[in-house]
């Protein structure tokens, strides 16, 4: 980054954009899937009360704090970026805290956030977090549907049973080929993101040469 593109940057600025960004994807997922997409608070830093996390849903409503969500990462250990598999920006937290609502209009047992749908839906893919940031069923469900709303091609490929459960019940509002949605992004996000697919590949290839083997 240049002297002047330092002196232009503006972190705060970009995280506004990345949540004004965020809420239209999610307002067209929602009418496309015949959702009302919930209440969105902003609030500022000054009075967000939770130091572990920058947001989070409750029925009715998603809580946002812009500042405490990620800019986009270039360099480093700051890996977010939209239609990524790792995005703490605005755009890929709004995503995420929208993954609850569905859990919880899809499910039968209702929590105050969460829903059984999440928790059945990981023990039928079986499939491995797609973050770090799993605590559990509810959390790896909404990590899951973020990246189904934000580049839903890249999730067909890296987590291909969960992709496939979620296209019977929900239509993305992402369709383009995963490199095509991440043209902006760094080289590095691209090549983390190809060795995700052939790391995926090589699980699906070992799974069915196991199911054959219990055939033959």
């Amino acid at each position: 980054m240049s002297e002047h593109e330092k002196k232009d940057y503006d972190p705060l600025k970009i995280r506004k954009e990345l949540l004004e960004q965020g809420k239209h994807v999610a307002q067209k997922f929602c009418t496309l899937n015949k959702l009302k997409l919930p209440n969105i608070r902003v609030v500022p830093k000054s009075e967000w009360r939770l130091k572990a996390a920058c947001a989070y849903y409750r029925p009715t409503y998603i809580a946002i704090c812009v500042e405490e969500c990620a800019t986009l990462g270039k360099a480093g250990r700051s890996w977010s970026w939209p239609g990524n598999a790792v995005d703490r920006t605005p755009y890929g937290v709004i995503q995420h805290e929208l993954g609850h609502h569905v859990d919880h209009k899809l499910s039968t047992d209702k929590g105050s956030y969460f829903g059984d749908y999440s928790k059945n839906l990981r023990k039928l893919s079986g499939e491995e977090p797609l973050t770090g940031y799993c605590p559990n069923d509810a959390e790896w469900f909404a990590e899951i549907f973020r990246l189904f709303v934000t580049n839903s091609d890249l999730l067909r490929l890296i987590r291909p049973k969960a992709y496939a459960a979620l296209i019977k019940v929900l239509n993305p509002v992402v369709t383009d080929p995963w490199r095509t949605v991440l043209t902006t992004a760094p080289a590095r996000t691209r090549e983390a993101c190809a060795a995700r697919v052939v790391k995926a590949e090589a699980v699906t290839k070992r799974e069915k040469k196991e199911s054959l083997c219990l055939f033959t």
